[in-house]
């Protein structure tokens, strides 16, 4: 169609303003609700890394007192107690840092347990125990508790339960640390 002298039998070329408006409108916004879930999403990988090392935390506590337990007739009190843990401290754990920064401690008082992998000759492992801070790659606060109870008439100091409560991290203030912990139980049977 011809009119006035110029063709318009084409259609229009090119976008108008506003529409190239409105598509970058709706460009920024779904870039900006991409960006506001990263920091939900590392939050929530946080959270999933603190709840494995503490669940980690909890199965070497419970298998420490399992093996002693097994090792001393599983007789609380009686026959052994916490300190007796020592003997099954893990392999894992450095040769270099002095066994009393891997020994754990009852009576539900707040401790914290630094975890210092020995990497078995992978590096030079001449690290001053004095500065075994310098080379935990997790720290764990918790309280442990320790109780004797009864199992099936045997009477009491045959039973014992464990409540193990974990803060991931490393707390150094007075009282329980701020946030809800972590909290695993176990019962410790005596050996037939």
């Amino acid at each position: 169609m011809v009119r006035n002298g110029q063709d318009w039998s084409g259609s229009r070329a090119g976008y108008s303003l506003v529409e190239v408006t409105l598509a970058l409108l709706v460009v920024a916004i779904g870039l900006t609700a991409t960006f506001a879930l990263f920091p939900e999403g590392l939050k929530a990988t946080r959270a999933a890394v603190d709840d494995t090392e503490c669940a980690m935390f909890a199965e070497y506590v419970f298998t420490t007192l399992d093996l002693t337990a097994a090792k001393n007739n599983g007789n609380y009190g009686a026959d052994w107690d916490v300190t007796d843990t020592d003997d099954f401290i893990s392999l894992m754990l450095s040769r270099n840092a002095t066994q009393s920064k891997f020994q754990l401690r009852d009576g539900g008082g707040v401790e914290v347990f630094y975890w210092i992998p020995d990497y078995y000759g992978l590096s030079s492992g001449d690290y001053a125990s004095t500065e075994f801070k310098d080379f935990w790659t997790s720290a764990f606060t918790y309280t442990l508790t320790l109780k004797v109870g009864t199992w099936k008439g045997y009477g009491s100091g045959v039973t014992t339960y464990a409540v193990l409560k974990v803060w991931p991290g490393e707390y150094v203030g007075s009282g329980e640390p701020p946030g809800d912990p972590r909290v695993f139980y176990r019962e410790i049977l005596p050996l037939r």
